[in-house]
């Protein structure tokens, strides 16, 4: 495969309050890569080059981290205006042949692209028990594709197409032609389909990811430690004698871990966190230069610089062991999890004894309250009393 493009030019509008500074796929998981790193090593070993697509402010932060990588492209998407546009951005003009198409957060591209190269060209596809919230297809009696369907409220099947898609450069007219449109690869495909043979590949045998919602880090990071078993101290990073590590974790660079804390089941400790005496973290991810002292954080993701007080609590189970859900623009949503805790944005503080109720989010720069019990979400540089 000579090209393969990894798209990270979206909004991430739905990752509130992460991705405030960066595009979602910057953020590290598992050994402590970043999870576009992830995705474009695994593409790296069955792709010649590598077309990544990025926003403005991402556009200094990828070339470091691909400036020893002459094999990774980087093209700037001045606006997010959908993924048809964003295939043009990372293709030159008057490209022929083959190129692959994913997400950056598609962890296991390069097991997807050995999958779809066997045919001429071809979509991954998997079974979903939910296809009214996703890109539902039908296939014909050969398994090509008949048509896509956005989120349909009557859905003609049970197969979803997942963002990895193996196309040939005719289709590149159509979405030059639809550029105004933001679903302007969808309704090129669905053109497309009319004259061309695309197979739908099932890859149900392929780990799934996707980031769409911040909880949904939470499980890519499992997936990926898990996978890779990972126990890893940082050697400048210190561990009281007195503290218990349950793998998989990962423990950063400097980052300190106190007396009698229990760091487990996936919790990822970034770089400078402090995990205060007597604190519990199980299945959570600490970013950069997060502290927390005595505190329990379940299921949880604390993003940068912030600040968990003594005593505090980011529950991670309802009462009743119901799902879990979250407020979104239209209203909360159903998270699909029993066990989620809190999701916290960049330089916020928790004040002691607080507790922050499952599926609840906390802006970036605010303040809870000591003492406060804090259902609902708080706003950016908020202060819940």
């Amino acid at each position: 495969m000579q090209k393969a493009i990894v798209l990270a030019a979206g909004a991430s509008s739905r990752f509130w309050p992460l991705a405030s500074m960066h595009h979602k796929v910057f953020y590290k998981v598992g050994e402590g890569k970043t999870i576009l790193e992830y995705t474009v090593s695994g593409l790296l070993q069955n792709a010649e080059e590598i077309e990544l697509v990025v926003g403005p402010v991402d556009e200094e932060r990828a070339k470091k981290l691909f400036e020893d990588e002459s094999r990774v492209k980087i093209h700037v998407l001045p606006s997010p205006t959908g993924e048809g546009n964003a295939v043009l951005a990372g293709l030159p003009e008057g490209y022929l042949g083959q190129f692959f198409v994913t997400g950056g957060d598609k962890i296991f591209a390069g097991k997807l692209l050995e999958k779809l190269s066997v045919e001429k060209e071809a979509i991954a596809v998997r079974k979903t028990d939910d296809a009214k919230n996703f890109g539902i297809t039908e296939l014909d009696s050969e398994g090509n594709i008949i048509s896509i369907e956005e989120k349909p409220e009557n859905p003609k099947s049970d197969i979803k197409i997942t963002s990895a898609y193996l196309l040939d450069s005719e289709i590149l007219g159509l979405l030059k032609k639809n550029t105004s449109e933001h679903y302007s690869l969808e309704i090129s495909l669905n053109e497309y389909f009319k004259d061309r043979k695309v197979k739908g590949v099932s890859v149900d045998d392929v780990p799934d990811t996707q980031l769409k919602f911040p909880w949904d880090l939470i499980d890519l990071n499992k997936k990926l430690m898990e996978e890779e078993k990972v126990e890893f101290v940082h050697p400048s990073a210190k561990v009281s004698e007195k503290a218990k590590l349950k793998p998989p974790y990962y423990i950063g660079e400097n980052a300190l871990v106190g007396d009698f804390a229990l760091v487990r089941d996936c919790a990822f400790i970034d770089s400078n966190v402090v995990v205060g005496a007597h604190s519990e973290v199980k299945n959570s991810l600490l970013y950069e230069g997060v502290t927390i002292h005595r505190a329990y954080v379940g299921d949880s993701v604390i993003d940068s610089v912030s600040k968990v007080g003594g005593g505090a609590i980011l529950a991670n189970k309802r009462y009743d062991r119901g799902i879990v859900k979250s407020m979104m623009k239209d209203g909360k949503v159903e998270t699909g999890k029993k066990t989620l805790g809190a999701i916290i944005g960049m330089g916020a503080s928790i004040g002691v004894n607080a507790s922050i109720m499952p599926g609840v989010k906390v802006g970036n720069k605010s303040i809870v309250w000591p003492g406060k019990v804090q259902v609902e979400d708080v706003q950016d540089a908020e202060t819940s009393k």
